[in-house]
């Protein structure tokens, strides 16, 4: 058998479905408790070395069964960071474990990470997980195998899992795949694997790695071998590092990184070409132990598949999500350099007008993006990075109100990105779960855009009808005031009034009802009316009925207006008074 490199894993599934705690029980991290809302918000790796690989598939994979060197974890924030987070040919990862919470089955974002694994042709097992909250679950002091677990339990805790497990299986059917629990497969070509896993205890943990590694030997060993020449990377982050600076931290996925080999980055501009000063990598911590501070080691060189931190010059200005790639002539990087330029290209359809959207990494802007598309928000600019004042100002001038906002994830909010004029209008959604950004803007925009209705409705020259009351003559002229009730429609004061031929009578200046001036008067009242140009008994008379004049121009707005049965009754009765002479007036 060849030589492989670590297989890369992505895990997927739906929010709150145990993802990070999973992935922290394999890792012997903590970081799931630091995470934004318990929810995995940023891109990192995290290296399972073939020793504790080894060592948690302990009889259930023998020493020689075993041929890779490790697993390599790409922990993404969600379903979309996986299709984005791209290497040259696909899909950065290899395999996918699609976290599947037990109590909660299959979700909208479960399904779709099964249409993306089904699309990017990814293997992938699933996780069941939390089956320690089933009914029938017995603790035990050390961790147990699966077999061992699910006998302690009992036919009942058996009879209960299954149920749960079988209905997975079923939607999972629906869409096309066979599923089975892991121990009753015989063909994983034919069959995904479902295990039933604890994150909390561990038990399934050592089940569902050894899964994966047989996964990976049986169905991957041409995409694993080992490839010593030439050197492939994504860019997941940039920060710095005590001591050394500016770094970026990479997945090696093909090939292997030396220091002082020239490379081709997606730049943040435009993809430009450095040289490696220095490959680093954490040192690992002990398990159970957290430290914020990361202390590195450095390599001479480093082979795939491996997560480092590398340090060159200009490393400062690589754009996350974008990729690296080592160079050996002048004219290979040219090549190269064209090739990343058309990788980088924008990740979102610009709009007329749109919001703006920003984001610490370009996977992440392109999950912010597509999540974007399917809920029908237009995006006007995408770009990696914080939030400054020339991406508010831009925003500020987009033609509709309710785009003006910027989605700001996981990125800072520079101090002078708000003035106080041109940008007051602008609405500023920051925060480090995406899910959340794209429901408080949704929730903003309803409101805004009832705001913006109501406001239009205020402004445009509303349908309305009245009549002339026999016997409430108050004043004959300048201005007349007569009782007069409103036959449909809104009344408001201000408008321009006419007979039912057409005949101008007068400009309506108040309404007063009960001694008090009211500036609107709806269906069925009567009230006092003051018309400022209308003479009793020669433009206007007792029983006239009278109908507000509306403007072509209004008419035609109106008309995606939500007007009652009655208002749009009164609206056609004016347009066939114009269309005499018009035919095709207010249309």
């Amino acid at each position: 058998m060849p030589d492989l490199r670590e297989p890369i894993v992505s895990l997927l599934g739906h929010v709150d479905h145990g993802k990070t705690t999973l992935l922290d029980r394999i890792a012997g991290s903590v970081r799931a408790s630091k995470e934004a809302g318990g929810i995995t918000q940023h891109i990192g790796a995290i290296e399972v070395p073939g020793a504790t690989v080894r060592r948690l598939c302990e009889g259930i994979l023998s020493t020689d069964q075993m041929n890779v060197p490790g697993l390599l974890f790409v922990d993404t924030p969600g379903h979309r960071s996986f299709e984005t987070l791209r290497r040259r040919g696909g899909a950065l990862a290899d395999l996918a474990i699609l976290v599947i919470d037990v109590r909660e089955g299959m979700m909208p974002q479960t399904r779709e990470s099964i249409q993306i694994l089904r699309h990017e042709k990814t293997p992938f097992a699933i996780a069941l997980t939390k089956i320690d909250l089933l009914s029938g679950w017995r603790k035990t002091p050390t961790v147990v195998p699966l077999a061992e677990q699910l006998a302690k339990g009992g036919p009942d805790f058996v009879k209960v899992l299954d149920q749960h497990l079988y209905s997975v299986a079923q939607e999972l059917d629906q869409m096309g795949f066979s599923a089975e629990r892991y121990d009753r497969v015989s063909d994983f070509t034919r069959n995904v694997g479902i295990v039933p896993v604890s994150a909390k205890s561990g038990v399934g943990v050592p089940e569902l790695i050894a899964l994966l590694v047989g996964l990976s030997q049986r169905f991957l060993q041409s995409e694993l071998e080992l490839v010593k020449d030439g050197g492939e990377a994504t860019i997941l982050e940039r920060s710095d590092q005590k001591g050394i600076g500016p770094v970026g931290n990479v997945i090696v996925y093909r090939g292997r990184l030396k220091v002082g080999d020239e490379i081709v980055v997606t730049g943040r501009v435009e993809p430009f070409i450095t040289r490696i000063r220095g490959i680093y990598r954490p040192i690992p911590l002990k398990p159970g132990t957290a430290s914020k501070l990361v202390k590195l080691r450095s390599f001479d060189e480093v082979l795939a598949a491996a997560g480092v931190y590398l340090a060159a010059p200009g490393i400062e200005d690589a754009m996350p999500g974008g990729l690296l790639r080592v160079v050996h002539s002048p004219e290979e990087s040219e090549s190269v350099r064209a090739e990343l330029a058309r990788e980088a290209q924008p990740v979102a359809e610009v709009a007329e007008s749109g919001v703006a959207i920003c984001a610490d990494a370009l996977g992440g802007l392109e999950a912010l993006a597509f999540e974007c598309r399917e809920g029908k928000i237009p995006v006007h600019e995408a770009t990696v990075g914080p939030v400054g004042r020339a991406t508010v100002l831009r925003i500020a001038s987009v033609k509709d109100p309710s785009h003006r906002a910027v989605l700001a994830f996981n990125v800072p909010v520079l101090p002078d990105a708000l003035p106080e004029s041109e940008a007051a209008s602008v609405k500023v959604f920051r925060g480090d779960v995406m899910y959340r950004i794209i429901e408080e803007y949704t929730k903003w925009r309803d409101a805004r855009l009832r705001e913006l209705q109501a406001q239009r409705r205020l402004d445009l020259v509303h349908p309305a009808k009245i009549e002339v009351l026999a016997g409430f003559v108050f004043r004959a002229s300048k201005p007349a005031i007569v009782g007069v009730k409103v036959l449909g429609g809104t009344l408001r004061a201000g408008v321009r009034l006419m007979k039912t031929d057409g005949t101008e009578v007068g400009v309506l200046k108040a309404l007063q009802k009960d001694g008090e001036s009211v500036p609107t008067a709806d269906e069925s009242t009567e009230l006092a009316a003051s018309i400022d140009g209308a003479v009793m008994g020669r433009n206007l008379k007792e029983g006239d009925q009278l109908l507000v004049s509306i403007p072509e121009s209004a008419a035609r707005a109106l008309r995606s207006q939500a007007l009652s049965p009655r208002e749009m009754e009164i609206l056609e009765e004016v347009s066939r008074i114009h269309r005499p002479a018009h035919p095709f007036w207010g249309q």
